[in-house]
């Protein structure tokens, strides 16, 4: 079984070559299982279901639009892990600042740093969790 993430994006960006394209090309989909959710897979799907059924949430802060913004409080609404990236140069830095942001310098640096924080997480738990089953400790992985 693998950790289920949802992609969280403004439709402002060229999601498919800056974000999508580089993501799979990562080899993130062996060990993970990406949502995507504006690629043609998702293309009939309600949001709100992609965003219930995820174990975990990246959100790129990028150009963010009204949408993006009620995809973050329907995640926080789910109670749901969301790790929020932003640019370090961003002028909404200080609009985020009640998040735990992560900061990025250009869009290779995004990626290598979504990958480094997916291959960093412990999946076990986070599964155990899925079912909601918890345990007292970190799990072995």
């Amino acid at each position: 079984m693998k950790v289920k993430v949802y992609i969280m994006h403004s439709d402002k960006i060229d999601y498919k070559e800056e974000l999508y394209k580089p993501l799979l090309k990562e080899g993130l989909m062996d060990e993970f299982y990406l949502i995507l959710p504006l690629s043609n897979r998702y293309s009939n799907s309600y949001v709100k279901e992609l965003i219930s059924d995820a174990d975990i949430i990246i959100c790129d802060l990028t150009k963010v639009n009204f949408f993006l913004n009620v995809e973050i409080k329907w995640a926080n609404k789910e109670n749901k892990e969301v790790y929020y990236f932003i640019q370090k140069d961003d002028k909404n830095i200080k609009k985020y600042n009640k998040f735990k942001l992560n900061f990025f310098e250009n869009r290779e640096d995004f990626i290598k740093s979504v990958k480094t924080l997916l291959q960093s997480l412990n999946k076990k738990e986070i599964l155990l969790r899925r079912e909601n089953i918890y345990c007292l400790g970190k799990i072995e992985k």
